[in-house]
């Protein structure tokens, strides 16, 4: 039986957002006849990917969120997949506080990305200008996590924002998490699963599909823990002890709801960035489908 080729554009394949693939290993989306490829797009890539037809569906709610309070925005936002990602700010021996950090170099996901308005927002809360007083250096195109890890045991930063498991495996090694980003800033940001107002009008069966498979696959995720944590520890390469911890810290953040109170706090925190005013939870989102989950 032939199944359908869907693309899903996703800001990178990071174990925040491993319920999609597990979804996928599992054959969820099999199940609804679809035949699920994941594309890397980066920030604000993944909804342009959508938006110009190069991906049917996106991961990327504070991106469509911060198109949409500039203008007007065919994408919308159909679940929320994961609500408040983990993204920790790891420190070198050493530094306890983020006065500490005074003069020193820190090292954070690409620029206008969701952590990394949140470590400026954190500094300028703590009297620390970033840029001036702390140095920020986001992850260029085409750069590695891997290679901001390798700067910072080797002395090129003395901080890091990182998602699961960077901090679980620089904390045998003498680093320390100064604060998880989204515990201080609660209810801003989510994942999640959008399409265009085209796709939802033109190939709603399709997008009624999408919605029944990532909900099955997370549904098994966050039930069947011995499978989920024998997958995170294949697919991320880890020890099994280390995948038990991964798994713990993120099992009930991921999630397949519309939930407009936290919709409506994460637009507010990105109208406050862009020193915009609020928009209507109708013009980002179609709550029409949460009803599969």
């Amino acid at each position: 039986m032939a199944h359908e080729k869907v693309r899903l554009a996703i800001m990178a394949p990071s174990l925040n957002l491993c319920n999609y693939f597990f979804a996928i290993e599992r054959g969820f989306f099999l199940r609804e006849g679809l035949d699920v490829e994941v594309m890397i797009r980066p920030a604000l890539r993944n909804t342009e990917a959508v938006a110009r037809g190069e991906a049917d569906f996106g991961a990327a709610n504070e991106c469509a969120i911060q198109t949409a309070l500039q203008g007007p925005t065919d994408l919308r936002i159909l679940l929320q997949v994961l609500k408040d990602p983990l993204h920790d700010l790891i420190v070198a021996p050493g530094i306890e506080s983020l006065g500490h950090l005074r003069g020193k170099r820190i090292a954070t996901p690409v620029t206008g990305s969701i952590p990394e308005i949140q470590t400026r927002l954190l500094l300028q809360e703590h009297g620390l200008l970033p840029d001036r007083d702390v140095f920020l250096f986001p992850r260029a195109p085409g750069e590695k996590m891997a290679d901001h890890v390798r700067a910072l045991e080797t002395g090129g930063y003395s901080g890091l924002v990182a998602a699961p498991p960077i901090f679980f495996l620089l904390e045998n090694k003498g680093y320390r998490s100064l604060i998880e980003l989204s515990s201080h800033f609660p209810g801003t940001t989510s994942q999640g699963l959008l399409a265009t107002t085209t796709t939802i009008a033109e190939r709603r069966s399709l997008v009624e599909a999408m919605v029944r498979g990532y909900a099955r696959g997370v549904t098994a995720l966050k039930t069947d823990r011995e499978a989920a944590v024998d997958f995170v520890a294949r697919r991320y390469k880890l020890e099994l002890p280390l995948a038990v911890r991964c798994y713990d810290a993120l099992k009930d953040l991921w999630t397949a709801e519309l939930s407009p109170e936290i919709l409506r706090s994460e637009i507010a925190f990105q109208a406050r960035i862009l020193g915009r005013s609020p928009i209507k939870i109708e013009r980002i989102a179609d709550s029409r489908f949460a009803a599969l989950c």
